[in-house]
């Protein structure tokens, strides 16, 4: 599989171990680009000492400086760096770990099916490394002893927007054709913007153009550490990723992926936890929560609600 593995790149501390990683790989990437976001330039520093200069030939390594303005800047910097010279790409979190197989099982799971994009199974792992869980992956997927399903949008859309379970993980376990590029910088769907939780997004885009190819099997790991962004409960992404099941839920119902009984319900349930949490902290946010119990109340209601939520996560600042 000829492709392109884009690191946004911030914590200096993992890199020998995912250097390592990807030096392990069966089948190796026909590139790496770190786009170095640290605030003195730590991954530069770091990729130019022998030790890691001694990965660059068989990795093909770039390194480029980051747009330090936010996590999600960065992906789309590498996004916009990225220019299809590759079939395929890969958006390694610089903490993630993916094993030695991991692009090798992806090209086979692409070769037997022409999906949009892979999406492989992951441990959720200590600092150290040690896998401590998985995800809730759905009983019907789980109890299979078959290893690649391809999932379409009248599976995933209910499994993932109507629970408000993103049971499929991140950026790290899941491999894009070039195409998908552009999804991914637009972050739209049915004209909804769902910043905060461009991952599932990114997916539910893909599985509407190709049925989603699932590969059962951990391929990685997703490591947690103190201060992480997604579990910050008064940071800005944490927050985004919170409201965007709303935003995801409208936008599933635009297209006909939810009836509005569960659009109310998505609403109904993350409303009630912003209201209860967030009330006193960040009034602009239950604005948002609250305009959006009143969806499935006419379109109306749609537009004033699409209009804060716009303007709450940034969307109305970004392209279309």
């Amino acid at each position: 599989m000829d492709i392109t593995v884009l690191v946004p790149a911030y914590k200096s501390q993992y890199l020998p171990e995912l250097l390592r990683a990807l030096q392990s790989q069966t089948l190796p990437p026909a590139r790496v680009v770190f786009s170095d976001d640290s605030p003195d330039q730590a991954f530069q520093r770091a990729l130019a000492t022998p030790e890691a200069r001694a990965a660059w030939p068989a990795l093909h390594l770039e390194v480029i400086p980051g747009p330090r303005n936010g996590a999600w800047a960065n992906f789309r910097h590498l996004l916009q760096h990225y220019q299809g010279e590759t079939a395929f790409f890969h958006l390694q979190l610089d903490d993630d770990i993916p094993y030695p197989q991991f692009y090798e099982r992806h090209a086979q799971a692409h070769a037997l099916a022409q999906g949009q994009a892979a999406v492989s199974r992951r441990w959720t792992a200590l600092e150290s490394g040690e896998p401590t869980g998985s995800l809730p992956v759905p009983e019907s997927i789980h109890g299979q002893l078959q290893r690649l399903f391809a999932l379409g949008p009248d599976v995933l859309f209910p499994s993932t927007v109507a629970a408000s379970n993103n049971w499929l993980g991140e950026f790290s376990n899941a491999t894009f054709r070039a195409g998908m590029r552009e999804e991914l910088l637009s972050t739209r769907l049915a004209g909804v913007s769902f910043t905060g939780l461009e991952d599932i997004g990114a997916f539910l885009v893909a599985c509407r153009q190709a049925p989603l190819i699932y590969i059962n099997e951990h391929l990685g790991y997703f490591r947690t550490s103190p201060g992480q962004n997604t579990s910050l409960t008064t940071g800005r992404i944490f927050k985004l990723g919170l409201l965007a099941w709303v935003a995801l839920a409208l936008a599933s119902h635009r297209l006909g992926y939810l009836d509005a009984g569960q659009m109310a319900a998505v609403a109904q349930r993350i409303g009630g936890t912003v209201l209860q949490h967030y009330r006193a902290v960040d009034p602009a946010m239950c604005d948002v929560a609250e305009l959006g119990l009143r969806l499935g109340q006419g379109p109306e209601a749609e537009v004033d609600y699409l209009a804060a939520w716009h303007a709450y996560c940034g969307a109305l600042e970004m392209p279309a």
